[in-house]
């Protein structure tokens, strides 16, 4: 473990892809994938692309991400899925453009949050093509290999094989090659651009005009404009100073025109330096991570810290935290605790975003099923409003019936062309033109056909309330469990089995669901010795309540909210207070009022709890409860 001091300094989970990380990615690609071919394209998500970069005897997985808070750019270790069902025309051009190229450049703009891929491929017709040699030889690209007349390579044929997840792979062709003549070849940059909520990734070809990119920008949305067939244009430079000429005399100078923070002062001054680039630089000089600007400082030293670590060699490092790596860096972190040394830039990267983006994709997946358990929802009650209409209708079915009954009724009193009838009080509209019996009859064949499609009403709008009931419990766990995926899953899972959503999955995802679908209620052991199970779906409920609880166990709920069903295994013996007060508190802890200071607990014998008749698994009717207020507790 590497680290300094650090009393008083909060750790804070830091995503800093800042202009110096992207300088380190830019030196770790030259020596890696300069020269390559690209032998597989993939969007890898809607924001984010992959390819698979053959170079120097070995395969290199380059990811690029336009998320707003997860965008960057590395190389990863294990072989990049597709992510995306629909061919998008980023991909399809990006098939045209590079796969099969080689990448010819590795750039970064000064002190910019941007990385430049540029790529040179043979001109192609369709899927199979023959490469025309032209003569004569130029340079492509600086630092880039010569083009020469008589490549070897020039008549070969290039075949575009698809691999099982459909993405177009050229792991067959040979990568060997040089550069090609300059009739004979597509010109184009793959522009990666991670700079948060404005990330994105560009593809631009020779004249510079985008052919497209992840996210289109439009003259609505910024006076930088990224559509097809638009000159790509730089974002415009900051007009700060050179932290790679840092200087006592500049830094110094920042106190006319700052004051308060010694960190934000820096990082309003000069190009390319993040809150963390600031931190590490006065902890370096100082010895701690902050300073005010009316403090005595040594200027000089701050000014060689800066430049140092835009300078010196690389020594990529990783912070860990209480919930997984905090912060990453290509230069050994020292502000932060815990600090360990990584092998590349890359794999500080990996590491510190695949828990982050495992987080997120858990976070995304959990709202959007909420949102289809909430059109799930939406719909039902529609259904379930529907029905009690046409019940209501059935206090008019009661009228037609009496109407005709008094029509005969009063038949013999009734005059020819006589318009109303009126009978204790009530009006009876009647047409002078038709006759009393014929208008008695037609009342009693609507009362007859309407009275035989509202039968069964009241059964199927209990089914169909007792649906919308179980869809919102369904909801309602779902948020309570929280980040758990595999409990996402199981909710899922249930809710397709319920008919609730009509999804879907891939292959993947089916098999990450059988496997939550295996997941049991938690169990614990009280301080007091006794079993305690917790369910955290609505058939865990079940199971918790009817298959694991006996008649003489405690059974505990949430009153009134939708939450877990616990039961305390009493096996016969009296449960004491401080084993129902830790049930309780789970209880209120699994349920919807989890974040309050106290929730009331509803407590009862097993044996008192029934299944709701004909609802779905987890509704149940119970009596004969006493109620404690108990603080939501954590399991243990």
């Amino acid at each position: 473990m590497v680290g300094g001091a650090h009393i008083g300094v909060p750790l804070r989970v830091a995503m800093y892809f800042d202009a110096l990380t992207i300088a380190a990615v830019a030196d770790e690609l030259r020596e890696t994938i300069l020269g390559g071919r690209i032998q597989r394209v993939l969007q890898t998500g809607p924001l984010s692309i992959g390819l698979e970069i053959y170079s120097r005897g070995q395969r290199h997985q380059l990811l690029a991400s336009a998320h707003p808070q997860l965008a960057r750019v590395h190389l990863v270790r294990a072989r990049l899925t597709r992510g995306v069902e629909q061919d998008t025309p980023l991909l399809l051009l990006m098939r045209k453009y590079l796969l099969g190229g080689q990448v010819v450049g590795v750039e970064q703009p000064a002190l910019e949050r941007i990385l430049l891929l540029s790529i040179a491929k043979r001109a192609e017709t369709r899927n199979k093509s023959r490469w025309q040699a032209a003569g004569g030889g130029r340079q492509v690209a600086d630092g880039g290999e010569q083009m020469a007349d008589g490549d070897e390579d020039l008549d070969e044929e290039l075949e575009i094989f698809e691999d099982d997840d459909g993405v177009a792979d050229l792991s067959e062709v040979d990568p060997a090659s040089s550069l090609l003549p300059p009739a004979s070849y597509l010109r184009c940059d793959l522009i990666i651009e991670p700079m948060d909520r404005r990330s994105n990734i560009i593809l631009v070809d020779d004249n510079n005009l985008v052919l497209e990119s992840v996210k289109r920008v439009t003259p609505r949305m910024s006076h930088r404009v990224i559509m097809p067939r638009q000159v790509y244009e730089l974002p415009p430079a900051q007009e700060k100073r050179d932290p790679t000429r840092a200087t006592g005399e500049g830094l110094a100078a920042m106190a006319e025109l700052f004051s308060g923070d010694l960190g934000k002062a820096i990082v309003a001054s000069y190009r390319g330096v993040s809150p963390q680039v600031a931190r590490e630089a006065i902890f370096r000089a100082l010895g701690q991570p902050t300073a005010r600007m009316d403090a005595a400082l040594p200027w000089y030293s701050l000014a060689a810290r800066l430049r140092e670590l835009f300078t010196a060699p690389w020594q990529p490092s990783l912070a860990a935290g209480p919930g997984g790596p905090a912060a990453y860096a290509p230069y050994l972190l020292g502000h932060l605790p815990d600090v360990r040394p990584q092998e590349s830039v890359s794999a500080a990267l990996e590491a510190f975003y695949a828990a982050r983006e495992e987080l997120t994709g858990h976070t995304q997946r959990r709202d959007a099923l909420a949102q289809q358990l909430g059109a799930a929802r939406e719909r039902l009650a529609r259904q379930r409003d529907q029905i009690g209409g046409e019940l209501r209708k059935a206090g008019e079915l009661e009228a037609l019936r009496w109407e005709g009954e008094m029509i005969f009724a009063f038949m013999h009193e009734l005059r020819p062309g006589q318009a109303e009838l009126t009978v204790e009080g009530r009006s009876i509209a009647l047409d002078p033109r038709r006759s009393p019996v014929e208008q008695a009859q037609e009342r009693f064949k609507a009362y007859d056909k309407s009275k035989s499609a509202l039968a069964g009403l009241p059964e199927r709008l209990a089914a169909v309330a007792a649906r919308v009931a179980g869809v919102e419990e369904l909801a309602a766990l779902l948020m309570i469990g929280g980040d758990d995926y595999d409990q996402i899953e199981q909710i899922a899972l249930e809710a397709e089995e319920l008919g609730y959503l009509r999804e879907h999955p891939d292959p993947a995802t089916a098999k990450r669901r059988r496997k939550a679908s295996k997941a049991r209620p938690i169990q614990l052991v009280s301080s007091d010795g006794f079993g305690i199970a917790v369910g955290r779906s609505a058939r865990q409920n079940e199971e918790v309540t009817f298959r694991i609880g006996r008649p003489d166990d405690i059974w505990l709920h949430a009153r009134t909210i939708h939450g877990a069903h616990v039961i305390v295994r009493s096996g016969g013996r009296e449960v004491p207070e401080q084993t129902l007060a830790e049930a309780a508190g789970l209880a209120a802890h699994f349920s919807q009022a989890g974040g309050e200071a106290a929730v009331e607990i509803d407590i009862c014998r097993r044996a008192l709890v029934r299944k709701v008749v004909g609802g779905p698994p987890g509704l149940v009717t119970y009596r004969a409860e006493r109620t404690l207020r108990a603080a939501p507790r954590r399991p243990w």
